[in-house]
């Protein structure tokens, strides 16, 4: 029986400086990293056509479920991981991911997200709208999994009738690292122009960590080996 094959999915602009720290945490696990850039007026698209396993394409950005979509439909491996720029995989996750790959039964997982402040040391947010955060990222490689388009264009959904059996995973996690890269100032200007779209969703709000309650908690899995 051959081994199930990954492609690792990415959308992106202007995050040359990310880029090299993402691809060396997901290539270990991914036999192909679909990468479609929005229209970069950096380094991204030079930083991703020299990597191996980097598979490049030009799509200008409109929004983000029809920018992903796009990526997925370019993916050729049996499974699809969607993952963000300013995401890694946990080192619990790179070593999970042959077994969760195998299951006979499964058509997706819902992968577990940390929203990290630090890395040195690792710690995390733990509040309401922040943790527990399970994300839809992985799925097989079939025409169904295309986020809904008619939607908000914001924090894309998969349609939720015809999943079929997958799996919510309580470890495994992904890291989010927007709170480490983007200042107050820098969040606040994002949740502004996600309320011009979605006004008063909870989900804006969250980025704004400091005025939820909550706590700081020390990432349990750890961090990728490679998290400089």
């Amino acid at each position: 029986m051959s081994r199930p094959t990954l492609s690792v999915v990415v959308v992106t602009q202007d995050r040359a400086a990310l880029l090299p720290r993402f691809l060396a945490n997901v290539a270990p696990v991914a036999d192909e990293i679909v990468a479609v850039d929005g229209g970069s007026k950096d380094a991204t698209a030079d930083v991703l056509q020299a990597h191996p396993k980097v598979r490049y394409a030009r799509r200008d950005f409109d929004t983000f479920p029809r920018q992903k979509n796009h990526a997925i439909s370019l993916a050729t491996s049996d499974w699809v991981l969607v993952l963000d720029s300013d995401e890694l995989l946990s080192a619990e996750l790179r070593q999970a991911l042959p077994n969760l790959l195998h299951a006979c039964r499964k058509r997706w997982y819902k992968l577990p997200r940390y929203w990290l402040v630090s890395l040195d040391p690792p710690r995390y947010v733990h509040a309401d709208a922040l943790y527990p955060d399970h994300q839809l990222r992985l799925f097989r490689n079939a025409p169904f999994w295309r986020y809904e388009e008619q939607r908000v264009p914001l924090h894309e959904r998969f349609p939720r009738d015809g999943r079929g059996p997958g799996k919510k995973l309580r470890r495994g996690h992904i890291l989010h690292l927007d709170f480490m890269l983007n200042d107050r100032a820098t969040r606040e200007a994002k949740v502004a122009r996600y309320e011009q779209v979605w006004p008063g969703h909870s989900a804006n709000r969250a980025y704004l960590w400091e005025d939820l309650p909550h706590e700081m908690r020390a990432c349990a899995e750890g961090l990728p080996d490679d998290p400089a």
